[in-house]
């Protein structure tokens, strides 16, 4: 680029003259950009109409992560064996509201599943009855007096009364009364269940 030589006056002011605009230019968009929001901002509704839609999509982008997270998170078998027992526990319970005492040892817990010959039973309490994780029956005992059953799972290594034992919340053994409202046994609850009777020939 050629700067022309400054015996030029004319040209010489034109390009002071540019040079000047291009500053103000610069100075004026620095300003804009430095200056604090407009009080008007708040009173306009399109402003609060893009925060709820920025919301909005942060909600859902949120609740899919939380959703994600959720479904990778890993059910261990010792979690679906305490879930098991609690289930075991209450339906224990509402056998005992419905005929005054537990099971006895035989049938045990099948009494839940099959109609043992008990006056006032009204189960089935369970749809069926299934093994621990680990592919083992549940222990099951009546209790020796007034107090609760011996119910546990044997845990990971199978054997029972060792310290990987797992037991049931005490509490759901007493499952209130609530749930009474409207109770109907199991083969109105869900279709397609069939009371079996106490012994295979049918008898009761």
């Amino acid at each position: 680029m050629r700067v022309p030589p400054r015996s030029d006056p004319v040209r010489w002011r034109l390009k002071r003259r540019a040079i000047s605009r291009i500053m103000r230019e610069y100075e004026q968009k620095r300003a804009a950009l430095g200056n604090p929001v407009s009080p008007t901002l708040f009173r306009n509704p399109k402003f609060y109409f893009a925060a709820i839609v920025v919301f909005v999509f942060l909600g859902i982008l949120l609740s899919n992560t939380t959703d994600k997270a959720v479904r990778r998170m890993e059910v261990t078998p010792h979690m679906r064996a305490i879930r098991n027992l609690d289930v075991l526990a209450e339906a224990l319970g509402r056998y005992h509201f419905h005929t005054g005492s537990f099971p006895d040892a035989v049938p045990g817990l099948a009494a839940l599943v099959r109609d043992p010959a008990v006056p006032k039973w009204d189960g089935p309490y369970i749809r069926f009855l299934r093994n621990d994780p680990w592919n083992t029956p549940f222990v099951y005992a009546p209790p020796a007096g007034n107090g609760l059953p011996t119910l546990f799972s044997c845990g990971e290594d199978r054997i029972p009364h060792t310290p990987d034992d797992l037991f049931p919340d005490p509490a759901r053994f007493d499952p209130g009364t609530a749930w009474t409202n409207g109770w109907v046994s199991a083969e109105q609850r869900l279709p397609g269940v069939t009371v079996l009777p106490s012994s295979p020939d049918g008898k009761r």
